[in-house]
């Protein structure tokens, strides 16, 4: 089948990108002819993707061949031309682009952006014969396939992030959700709560929704050892040149001096002076310091903005009576005020201590916090992308997801679980539907989950205590049960297939 993926962003880093990144894998794997819509600027670092051109509101460009996949089918990456801006949801670095905000663009930039991928949707998929549309977010995603392909003829896939930046907080976006949702032939979640997020703020859409739960790849992500897979992520570290871009450690002195004089504007700028886009230089040293410790890891891993809860964990660190190590896992502009946040509380710097958890968000009180100074090693590594992963997550015996943003499902989660990483989520959004789902598959409720809100930091640091109480054997019979259902209930295999019978099939009006 000629499928056509629309997706805005890149490949890499965030949720909605490795979704889009497995789903096109996946259906090139099972022998569809895919073209694959997007602004990924490295195409080499997905062996998948058969050749690369560009195409804009006239043709598609002749197509530079990529690799040469061992799969059935075909997909052809193409960049559509949108000029050097580029809307997003979160404030990050991309290279080549001037980033900007949904919620700041212009009605002008609005407009010629959504232009721009329209008629680039428009051509390529012509030039594909395309039998079936598969457009990421209600917007843009929704609003593109509607106004490119017309109703009825493309799927919408929601990921969250656009509800919460976007539809939610203006009206015209919620205007363009509706012209795209309600034209769809079926509106795809990862969770029910999403989707009912979704249909709150979209009316007229109730019969289109349809949950699809995305996947995980078992064999990638898989359990090792902690300290071989410290070591081995340590030693591709080490020969990965781009880290050579990245953040030095030598950084954390001025990270001090501009915390001692309480310029929270320096700290984020001193985010952008280097790449946050790779490893740290010094992350592979850091790791192999891990690998020698005795005693559990925690971790982290996804963007360092201040929605993502990041300083509850390292607060919970406190309270930890197993005093584990934390790795952390990211990247983003809040890096540099965890990074003195850490510092802080290993030197028992109480004035910065109580400044930084006064400035954050939410804010956190000086008596949420347990022992001081903070005895568990903290290690930082920079951005790891999708390929470092898995390493990375078979190092964590617990793997913490403290998000205080409604989130769409919480991928980072299975995809822990799959590595044998216990995942400890925040019970809230779609991240209570995923743990709810594991605690029920092993018949332990609130295992895997912890109750947000003030008492959140207490409740964190009881469940990581928890789970690392757990004897090894129960440990690793929890482990296997998790591991069995995630290979057969949320395979990137049945991820795809159901949205492309989605595709296939129109609801019934």
């Amino acid at each position: 089948m000629r499928v056509l993926l629309w997706h805005g962003w890149l490949l890499e880093g965030t949720g909605s990108n490795v979704y889009t990144a497995q789903v096109a894998e996946e259906l090139a794997a099972q022998g569809h002819e895919v073209v694959l819509l997007c602004q990924e600027p490295h195409p080499e670092r997905h062996p998948w993707i058969d050749a690369v051109g560009t195409v804009d509101a006239k043709r598609v460009s002749d197509l530079t061949p990529n690799a040469a996949p061992a799969h059935a089918g075909r997909c052809v990456l193409l960049r559509p031309d949108i000029g050097s801006l580029l809307p997003v949801f979160v404030l990050d670095d991309y290279e080549g682009f001037l980033v900007k905000r949904f919620v700041d663009l212009s009605d002008v930039e609005l407009d010629w952006y959504l232009r721009c991928n329209v008629e680039a949707l428009r051509v390529a998929a012509a030039w594909q014969r395309t039998e079936a549309v598969i457009a990421g977010h209600a917007v843009p995603g929704g609003v593109v396939a509607k106004r490119a392909m017309g109703p009825g003829l493309y799927v919408t896939s929601i990921h969250g992030s656009d509800l919460e930046f976007a539809i939610r907080p203006q009206m015209r976006y919620r205007k363009l959700a509706s012209e795209g949702l309600q034209a769809a032939a079926a509106v795809a979640g990862p969770s029910q709560d999403v989707l009912a997020r979704c249909v709150e703020l979209v009316s007229g859409i109730e019969r289109l929704v349809q949950v699809v739960h995305p996947g995980v790849d078992t064999n990638q992500f898989c359990p090792r050892p902690a300290r071989e897979a410290l070591m081995d992520l340590a030693t591709r570290l080490q020969a990965d040149p781009d880290t050579e871009r990245g953040r030095p450690s030598s950084l954390d002195e001025e990270v001090r001096r501009i915390s001692e004089s309480r310029d929270g504007a320096a700290l984020e700028a001193l985010a952008r002076a280097y790449d946050q886009t790779v490893p740290d230089p010094d992350a592979a040293e850091r790791l192999r310091a891990m690998s020698v410790r005795n005693g559990p890891i925690v971790g982290y891993f996804g963007k360092l903005i201040p929605q993502k809860g990041v300083e509850l964990l390292l607060a919970a660190l406190t309270r930890s009576i197993r005093r584990p190590s934390a790795l952390v896992v990211g990247f983003g502009l809040e890096r540099e005020r965890l990074a003195a946040l850490v510092l802080a509380l290993r030197s028992g710097d109480n004035q910065t201590i109580e400044w930084l958890l006064e400035t954050s968000s939410p804010p956190i009180r000086r008596s949420d916090l347990g022992g001081v100074p903070l005895t568990s090693n903290v290690a930082f590594t920079g951005r790891l992308d999708h390929g470092y992963a898995p390493d990375a997550l078979a190092a964590m015996d617990v793997l913490v997801v403290p998000s205080i943003l409604s989130e769409a499902f919480g991928m980072v989660a299975a995809e822990g679980a799959a590595s044998g990483a216990l995942p400890l989520v925040a019970r809230h959004s779609g991240l209570a539907e995923v743990a709810a789902a594991l605690e029920g598959l092993v018949g332990q409720p609130g295992l895997l989950s912890f109750e947000p809100g003030p008492a959140g930091i207490h409740h964190l640091a009881a469940g990581i205590d928890r789970l690392l109480g757990i004897p090894v054997p129960e440990r690793q019979l929890i482990r296997d049960t998790i591991r069995a259902f995630l290979a057969e209930e949320w395979s990137w295999r049945r991820t795809a297939g159901q949205l492309l019978d989605l595709a296939r099939t129109p609801v019934p009006s």
